[in-house]
């Protein structure tokens, strides 16, 4: 059975508009331990299906691996909000679509090791081509495929978004694409 650590004490490290990061003492089996765990409010990822079958991908430059990368439409979940408006605001906003309608698909825990951050997977559907909405420093090329040709950019490593290929394959997997 899992040994479950019980929290001694914890401390907020650092504040930041995205995340914050809190490092906790606990009483791990073989005694006391820190544990620095990224708090974070959580995301949506979409896959956003047009009515010819072509779903709706982003390129965008991520400065981590100084490099465009192909993703699904995502975004964070602001305070308050719940998942599936977090969606419908996110596909809006990045891609200009408005979904007649909306499905979760799944829910996961990215990195469980050191954040807290859930992502959930949304399909919309019935989508009515609008205007965007980007944050102030936000650059995103929009662009649709395929989804065999979104399968093949996957087994083919040119998709390196973890939330886009997750998302491609279990949709996949699930008969959705």
């Amino acid at each position: 059975m899992a040994f479950i650590e019980k929290t001694v004490s914890s401390e907020t490290v650092y504040n930041g508009p995205i995340f914050d990061i809190v490092q906790y003492t606990v009483e791990a089996e073989n005694g006391l331990a820190k544990r620095d765990v990224l708090q974070h409010n959580g995301a949506v990822i979409i896959i956003a299906i047009k009515d010819d079958g072509k779903i709706i991908m982003e390129k965008q430059f991520r400065k981590p691996f100084d490099a465009v990368l192909y993703e699904l439409p995502a975004g964070k979940i602001d305070r308050g909000e719940d998942p599936e408006t977090a969606a419908l605001r996110e596909l809006q906003e990045e891609t200009g679509y408005k979904a007649g309608s909306i499905e979760h698909l799944m829910t996961y825990y990215p990195t469980c090791g050191y954040s807290t951050e859930i992502l959930y997977i949304y399909v919309c559907r019935e989508l009515e081509e609008g205007e965007t909405n980007l944050d102030p420093g936000e650059s995103v090329d929009v662009i649709e495929f395929g989804a065999d040709e979104l399968v093949d950019m996957v087994m083919k490593n040119e998709i390196k978004d973890s939330k886009a290929i997750i998302g491609v394959l279990y949709a996949r997997q699930a008969g959705i694409i």
